[in-house]
């Protein structure tokens, strides 16, 4: 009995082991290409954690460094005239209400058209 029990010890612990080693050999192991290993590698940079304004007081640029500044005004389409009417408005609102009319015709029929099919037949008893 104590052979039995060893050996089904020994079993378990060679079944762990032959499934840790795998598991850990993958760890260490890196599948990416060696372009994208070197580009990996190019791109770590640490990142920075103050405020731009820290940042900026840090490299010398404030507010007596910036540059002259342009403002320039651009002119403002003229509006429709008062009591003008604006034919482009007219003709999206004429075109949607035409839409909407053909969608609920169109429902209309479908659903009349569907009701008034075929008719069924009526089997009569016949007597002889």
């Amino acid at each position: 009995m104590r052979h039995h029990r060893l050996t089904r010890s020994t079993a378990t612990g060679l079944a762990v082991v032959a499934l840790a080693v795998p598991t850990a050999a993958a760890q260490s192991q890196d599948l990416r290409s060696p372009d994208a290993r070197d580009a990996a590698g190019a791109a770590q940079v640490q990142q920075d954690l103050r405020s731009p304004d820290s940042r900026d007081a840090a490299e010398g640029r404030g507010t007596f460094s910036a540059p002259d500044v342009t403002v320039v005004k651009l002119q403002q389409p003229s509006p429709a005239a008062a009591g003008g009417v604006d034919w482009g408005d007219a003709g999206i609102g004429a075109g949607a209400l035409l839409a909407l009319i053909l969608l609920g015709l169109g429902s209309t029929l479908a659903v009349l058209h569907r009701r008034h099919g075929a008719p069924a037949r009526r089997e009569t008893a016949t007597t002889g």
